[in-house]
């Protein structure tokens, strides 16, 4: 927290108005109490929230909406690309309040597929490699 009395005031506040499944929940993703205005929810379901008593670049996160408390399977790759803007301070408007231009060659957001084995890109070759690799010589029996 900034350190300020005003924090840790505000903090109580929101500790007594939301349920402790919620604070603990928080305290698992962040590794710290934090509270702040729900700024706005992506279409995953994630919550993003503000606090401008934090300091700059600390002031904005996420909540995703299934974490999982003893391993985090949270990516940043769950993050859609108008909301990453947002919380990089690329701009100061959310995507609730200025929603980005639709474009016909815009596709629907999907995370990161690397941690799952079955669905991760594998490149393929169908061309014959130039170099043949070099193994050393078998011993003569």
């Amino acid at each position: 927290m900034a350190g300020n009395i005003g924090t840790f005031v505000g903090f109580f506040k929101k500790m007594a108005s939301a349920p402790l499944y919620y604070t603990v929940n928080k305290y698992v993703n962040c590794n710290e109490f934090r509270y702040g205005t729900l700024v706005g929810t992506d279409d995953n379901g994630n919550e993003y929230y503000e606090n401008n008593d934090y300091f700059l670049g600390r002031n904005r996160w996420i909540q995703y909406k299934n974490p999982n408390w003893f391993i985090l399977h949270s990516d940043a790759s769950d993050i859609p690309a108008e909301w990453h803007a947002w919380m990089h301070y690329m701009t100061d408007d959310t995507p609730i309040t200025k929603p980005p231009a639709e474009r016909k060659f815009h596709m629907e957001h999907r995370p990161n597929m690397s941690p799952i084995f079955k669905e991760r890109y594998t490149p393929s070759t169908t061309t014959k490699p130039k170099i043949q690799s070099w193994s050393p010589a078998q011993p003569k029996e």
